[in-house]
């Protein structure tokens, strides 16, 4: 009986359909043009899931069902990379590549000419996995480059990654993880809705996703991948030009971009890439270049930062002209008025801008600008969409110079011009117009959404659009007033059920855990920032600590800690001695917030004893958590480059004011893989 329920097993009609399934997807994921519809896919998926439900044996971890995810992880595995992952060196002009060119020549005997390949710099998470005898048995992040996290479960839900492929060996390929801007607009409409912060940008969200602990989550992401590099491909092919051609022939998602060029046509090539990325579905910041032999790429080898057969053509920052509609006034936490650029609609780096900033009323004067004129608008980082310049030539000569109001749009009161903007030092040190009154609406609501911040309390669930909603209801007034919250009066709120009511409650009440240093960041004392609040919370060790201390002893304590000069005192005291701020706090102690909790301290051995840090850019790891591996090995940490600053880390996007500080300052300059290994004392 058991061979004839055996032969009963239908395991072509089984095949056929993960088959048919996987052919979809492909067409859907990898080539973005589906042959049926959505409806029509998710029957055949409903028909697998039946036929796996009737033969459990028929379902293994290469089914199309499994992508929904499996079990969560509770630690993170470490993967080290059998071929270390190297990043790529910038060039940003002509003279920049002209070096580049000098260099792969000088490094290739006189009879070797090279032939280059040019394809789009996809802006995602670095991506590493490998199929073995055509299944995919590992996938992991960059990391430091030697070592990554290991996230194969994760990536088995993204659908345009495929289970297995017809080549039979072993395979190492790399990538990036990527959310395309289509798909990013619909997520932030979805979380807008559910009263959560939209992402910036595809690639945070990607980069965020791809690092979290249950593949359930993952899997309601919309994760694409994309592979560009076929590690050692030189063993199959000659070129990076057939991996690219074998990946593609594999069923594997590339981006099927790129082109070949000898040196003369390089530079044309990388201006097509930046005409086109407009058009491409994901972002790029720029056009990689490489020799595509492999046997010239091994002449030439590495140093110890880059491969001198590859170099990154980043692009400026997209610039578009666009109507200014009308000019609205933001107010901010510290009551700061910044002027904001409301204009026509318009496509900038992937998505769609109709808000730029204008950064204060000092930026106004200089730019001279107007309702109705039109404008030259670029996004500051490849995130903050700016105005930087007038088309004076399109000019309405019945327009009229833009003032900035006399009284805060918010609640009316009269602002005050002549202050700096201490708290807030990306407004510059321009003189700031500012709202004096601390109970405007708007500055409530900035302040309490700051307190949340991850940076500060890390208040899950708590968005700007939550905080109005509890602040108009009168629910919220001020900080102390969200952990008087119930799920009963939150449930009240307009899309609000239990189970966010319950989520929401929860987070505030698990923020009481935080150490002292969130909380003195989320309480906004001007001129107190991440590291700062870090040393502050080494010394004073408690909130209720810290209001046993009069103005005098509190003054010699701050005094006394390295770094902290005359204004940066001054400040503390005066923020703690304040009438509205001590009843501030004195209701979060009643309500047992700012209680003692371990803080990590500055270690006093390490090979990093001595050694300065400014971390800027972005990192594979938190920067949160690249300060305390800092701290651990006896490093301490800048806010900003200053002049006794050793070291900047930079990451990707390190914007060019930090790299001119360093200059002007004379901190060596390093990327994420030096400084790991001065972490561990090997450099």
């Amino acid at each position: 009986m058991a061979r004839m329920s055996a032969q009963k097993v239908p395991t072509a009609q089984h095949a056929a359909l993960v088959s048919e399934i996987d052919a979809h997807n492909y067409r859907y994921y990898v080539l973005d043009d589906p042959s049926v519809t959505d409806a029509a896919f998710d029957a055949l998926m409903k028909k697998l899931r039946a036929l796996e439900e009737e033969h459990p044996e028929l379902r293994t971890a290469h089914s199309p069902t499994q992508r929904v995810g499996g079990t969560a992880r509770t630690t993170v595995a470490k993967v080290k990379h059998e071929v270390r992952m190297f990043s790529l060196d910038n060039a940003y002009s002509k003279e920049d590549m002209n070096e580049f060119f000098d260099r792969v020549r000088t490094g290739l005997p006189d009879a070797e000419t090279p032939e280059f390949v040019v394809e789009p710099k996809l802006d995602g998470a670095s991506l590493e996995v490998i199929y073995e005898n055509g299944r995919l048995i590992s996938a992991s992040t960059r990391g430091d480059g030697e070592t990554g996290e290991d996230i194969t479960e994760n990536v088995r839900t993204i659908r345009g990654v495929p289970s297995a492929i017809r080549h039979a060996g072993r395979i190492t390929l790399r990538g990036e993880i990527l959310i395309y801007r289509k798909d990013l607009v619909k997520l932030n409409v979805e979380r807008e809705e559910e009263g959560l912060e939209p992402f910036s940008n595809p690639r945070n969200a990607a980069a965020g996703a791809v690092r979290m602990n249950d593949p359930k989550e993952v899997a309601a992401r919309p994760l694409r991948a994309l592979f560009y590099q076929l590690v050692e491909g030189d063993k199959m092919h000659a070129s990076h030009a057939e991996s690219l051609t074998f990946m593609a022939e594999q069923g594997l998602p590339t981006h099927r971009k790129e082109e070949l060029a000898n040196e003369d046509g390089v530079f044309a090539l990388i201006e097509k890439v930046d005409a086109a990325r407009p058009h491409y579905p994901y972002e790029t910041d720029g056009a990689v270049v490489k020799v595509s032999s492999y046997k010239q790429e091994g002449m030439l080898g590495f140093t110890s930062k880059f491969p001198k057969w590859a170099i990154a053509y980043k692009f400026a920052p997209e610039r578009t002209s666009t109507k200014v509609l009308s000019i609205e006034i933001n107010v901010g936490r510290t009551g700061a008025l910044t002027p904001v650029c409301v204009c026509d609609p318009v496509e900038l780096s992937g998505t769609t801008v109709s808000r730029a900033s204008l950064h204060n009323e000092d930026q106004i004067e200089r730019l001279g600008i107007r309702v109705g004129d039109r404008v030259f608008i670029e996004k500051a980082g490849e995130i903050i969409p700016q105005v930087v310049s007038v088309d004076l030539t399109a000019r309405d000569p019945k327009s009229v110079p833009y003032e900035m109001p006399e009284a805060c749009p918010v609640c009316n009161t009269k602002a005050v011009r002549g202050l700096k903007d201490e708290a807030s030092p990306e407004l510059g040190e321009e003189a700031t117009r500012k709202c004096p009154n601390k109970n405007c609406p708007a500055q409530v609501d900035a302040r309490i959404h700051h307190y949340s911040r991850r940076f500060s309390m890390d208040v899950d669930h708590l968005g700007i659009a939550i905080i109005e909603q509890l602040t108009r209801a009168g629910l919220v007034s001020s900080v102390p007033d969200l952990y008087t919250l119930t799920v009963d009066a939150v449930k009240k709120l307009e899309r609000h059920g239990e189970k966010s009511a319950k989520n929401l409650v929860s987070s505030i009440a698990a923020s009481k855990e935080r150490t002292l240093d969130r909380l003195l960041c989320g309480l906004g004392i001007p001129q107190v920032g991440q590291v700062a609040a870090k040393q502050l919370a080494e010394d004073l060790i408690s909130l209720p600590q810290i209001r046993a201390l009069s103005p005098e002893a509190l003054r010699e304590r701050v005094a006394g800690i390295h770094g902290f000069g005359p204004k940066m005192v001054d400040s503390v005291v005066e923020f703690f001695a304040d009438p509205d701020e001590i009843a501030l706090m004195d209701r979060l102690i009643a309500l047992d917030v700012g209680r003692p909790q371990p803080v990590a301290k500055v270690a006093t051995e390490g090979p990093l004893v001595g050694k300065s840090f400014c971390v800027t850019g972005v990192l594979t790891e938190k920067r949160e958590t690249v300060h305390e591996r800092l701290r651990a090995a006896g490093a301490e940490i800048h806010d900003s480059v200053k002049k006794n600053t050793c070291y900047l880390v930079a990451g990707e996007k390190t914007g060019k004011t930090k790299l001119d500080q360093a200059k002007k300052f004379g901190a060596i300059v390093i990327d994420e893989a030096r400084l790991n290994a001065l972490i561990a004392g090997e450099a």
